[in-house]
């Protein structure tokens, strides 16, 4: 019997320009709009899961300190950093939103937002900037947790944190190759190191024409002795 092997299908993220597009189309006008620009950004700047989201009390967001606490998660308690690009969406939302209710994202009226209008939501927006309406909230996190593995002073395992993955393998998923970055990788300077490569064996063969020079000196004088 053959086994076959399990192929790990790698998420499909959006780029920061995409991110970026799909903040943008919420109006700033309206105190909907301002939410769901807060909401998008939650979900793409701090990976947040929709259910995390959509439980967020009003004391679980520090924008004193910058924190996001988040409570009984899959591994437990955890607290999210609140990035400098999400943080100007979230004071606005908190300057805006209903102040009688205790969680944060809310409607007008101060009742918790559901995780089926964020669905509906982050796919109608995608759509209507030409984005496709593959995207969800999920893949905002997907979009997160690779862009952040891009920096350099973020590892795996502080990522497995950020997401908060029971287990490391969940995390490994988003170290996978980029096929554009590796192609720039190996291309880039690609003349600069092709004339070093020739400098190099230029010296190498110089070299060995010097080591043959002695060697044939050293012939000749033992045999004219």
């Amino acid at each position: 019997m053959i086994n076959k092997r399990n192929k790990t299908k790698i998420p499909k993220v959006l780029s920061e320009e995409d991110i970026e597009k799909l903040i943008s189309k919420p109006s700033a006008k309206a105190p909907t709009g301002v939410r769901n620009k807060a909401i998008i950004g939650t979900l793409a700047y701090a990976g947040l899961r929709a259910m995390e989201l959509v439980n967020l009390k009003v004391s679980d967001i520090n924008l004193k300190e910058s924190w996001i606490h988040i409570k009984g998660g899959k591994t437990g308690d955890k607290d999210i950093p609140i990035s400098p690009k999400l943080e100007p969406y979230l004071i606005a939302w908190n300057s805006t939103r209903p102040k009688h209710s205790r969680h944060f994202f809310t409607t007008l009226k101060g009742k918790r937002i559901q995780d089926r209008y964020i669905r509906d939501m982050v796919k109608r927006e995608a759509v209507a900037v030409g984005l496709g309406s593959w995207i969800h909230p999920h893949a905002l996190r997907h979009s997160f947790a690779t862009h952040t593995l891009k920096r350099d002073d973020i590892n795996t395992p502080e990522l497995q944190y950020l997401l908060g993955h029971k287990y490391l393998s969940s995390t490994q998923i988003y170290t996978h190759i980029e096929p554009k970055d590796l192609h720039k990788k190996l291309r880039e300077n690609k003349e600069e190191k092709k004339d070093e490569d020739l400098r190099n064996l230029i010296d190498q063969l110089i070299e060995q024409q010097k080591l043959t020079m002695k060697v044939l000196e050293a012939i000749t004088e033992r045999i004219n002795k």
